[in-house]
């Protein structure tokens, strides 16, 4: 008796459970961090170089793979603009960035990127085009950059200045310092000049090889100070990135975005994971991104109606039933538990984004300054 007891009692569990999955099956892997993201740095990947700034594939596929397993959402660098912009990213977003244009990352990295669906951008010392193979580590060919563009829809390119990735004879950064010809320093209008032409020739270049318009750098060496920042947003960079190893967010400078550096070939990935964790900013008291119910359903193509106290949204060919002040939400006849309650605030019933992608199975992205909800693209090869 205690044992048919005992196998019904285990039976009701799976019942419970069975009803509930649905919902928990779209939520793998620890939320670490919201409304932040984790920008990676990487250099060359190559089987047998070495340096400090030099990987080897085994190690980039490790590192993104216990990431995934951790449940990191790698966005486009589009999203990234998006998110500078107000709009939302999904938990533990991170940005995958490699600098100096290497072929390395034509040859070795993207594969690995393009098999896991890893978003990532490169950015390019456009000078290095005119004779990809004559740099000291080889670069990525014009052709090689058209490729990408074509085949996938998840790797972008951006500027690494187009010849000023060096440093002076007086050991200054070509991009702050300034020139001495015969004794005599430049003037700092001739200074500002050779900026706003470098820059200006960098987008140019990149611009002819690309859908998108480039307007995001990478500072060489991560130098820059506020003339600099100046020129480079006059020549028309709207987003640089700097190599101080701290989370992004939307109070940063835009001109000054910080990465961490996962291109280090002591980096495991587990101290990655530990690396990105010691630096998530504390949000104390900050709320899940709410959404209006019905306006998120008749964006992404579906319809809403209210019935009876209730709001029945009916969404990518299933109906859900949402009832003001409940954590659980019904789906067809199934039950399933929310993280938060659905609410009526001034007029309209409102839901958790993260509770509504998880109820219809999409990842979306919300833009509070517009109130619009959408899918969220989702990489593809072509």
């Amino acid at each position: 008796m205690i044992k048919k007891l005992g196998i019904t009692l285990l039976l009701s569990l799976i019942g419970i459970t069975l009803l509930i999955s649905p919902l928990r099956a779209q939520r793998t892997g620890q939320i670490d961090y919201q409304d932040q993201v984790a920008v990676l740095m990487y250099h060359h990947v190559h089987e047998t170089d070495t340096s400090s700034s030099t990987i080897t594939p085994a190690l980039l596929q490790e590192q993104l793979q216990y990431l995934l397993g951790k449940g990191y959402h790698f966005i486009t660098l589009s999203e990234f603009h998006a998110y500078m912009n107000g709009a939302s990213v999904p938990p533990n977003a991170a940005l995958v960035t490699f600098d100096d244009g290497y072929q390395s990352f034509y040859t070795t990295a993207y594969p690995i990127l393009k098999s896991l669906r890893v978003p990532a951008v490169n950015f390019v010392i456009t000078s290095d085009l005119a004779d990809p193979l004559a740099s000291y580590i080889p670069s990525m060919s014009k052709e090689q950059i058209v490729d990408m563009q074509q085949h996938t829809n998840f790797i972008d390119v951006g500027c690494h200045t187009d010849d000023l990735h060096h440093k002076l004879p007086n050991g200054q950064a070509a991009l702050t310092g300034r020139l001495e010809t015969n004794g005599k320093q430049e003037s700092e209008d001739a200074y500002k000049q050779r900026i706003l032409t470098d820059i200006t020739a960098c987008k140019s270049k990149l611009d002819a090889l690309t859908k998108e318009p480039i307007d995001t750098m990478a500072y060489p060496y991560g130098i820059n100070d506020d003339l600099s920042a100046e020129l480079v947003g006059q020549a028309g960079i709207r987003y640089a990135f700097t190599i101080t190893p701290d989370m992004a967010t939307r109070s940063a400078d835009p001109l000054r975005i910080p990465r961490i550096n996962a291109g280090s070939p002591n980096i495991t990935p587990a101290l990655l994971l530990r690396s990105i964790q010691r630096r998530v900013l504390a949000q104390p008291g900050s709320a899940p991104l709410r959404v209006d119910a019905a306006a998120a359903a008749e964006q992404l193509g579906g319809s809403a109606a209210a019935e009876g106290g209730a709001l029945q949204l009916r969404l990518k060919g299933q109906a859900f039933t949402l009832q003001v002040n409940a954590a659980e939400a019904a789906r067809g006849d199934a039950r399933v538990m929310l993280r938060e309650p659905v609410l009526r605030e001034h007029g309209r019933v409102t839901i958790a984004l993260d509770d509504l992608q998880a109820l219809i199975g999409l990842p979306l992205v919300y833009t509070p300054a517009t109130g619009k909800v959408a899918e969220r693209v989702t990489p593809s090869v072509q």
